[in-house]
């Protein structure tokens, strides 16, 4: 049972980390769309900013990380995380538009903000799991001969 205990808590930790970091992405990805910056870039600059952020800190406060190689390890989540983020952006258009839909249908008139906030509130938790276990193997990489 310890070994699910420290898993358990490892992922609150996570978790917590991810939700600042998920606020950061949300506000940022508000902001560029406000700005008239397409979804689907305003999303990917914006969970790209969180992800290496979360990363960075998860390292030392949540994984017991292997010392050395932090810009490898980062350069490697930071590509793993670009396949992530494109999935997710290439989704979000059609998110938004599924959610637009059905907000019309119950004659609801949603702006593109709202509509971008909501698709991202729907596409995070997959992404949250997946990073998770991501990170946790990255953080924990033995790079022999890197500093």
């Amino acid at each position: 049972m310890t070994g699910a205990r420290t898993f358990l808590r490892s992922f609150l930790r996570f978790g917590g980390l991810s939700g600042a970091g998920w606020l950061v992405d949300f506000t940022l990805l508000i902001v560029l769309v406000r700005a008239g910056v397409a979804p689907v870039a305003a999303n990917f600059v914006s969970s790209a900013t969180a992800a290496a952020g979360v990363f960075v800190l998860s390292r030392h406060l949540v994984f017991a990380a292997e010392h050395g190689g932090l810009a490898w390890r980062l350069l490697a989540y930071l590509l793993y995380t670009a396949g992530v983020i494109t999935a997710a952006s290439l989704a979000i258009g059609p998110v938004m538009a599924a959610l637009g839909a059905a907000a019309g249908g119950l004659g609801v008139d949603l702006s593109p903000g709202a509509l971008a906030a909501l698709a991202k509130v729907v596409i995070t938790p997959p992404q949250l799991l997946l990073n998770f276990l991501v990170a946790r193997i990255m953080a924990q990489w033995p790079l022999k001969g890197v500093r």
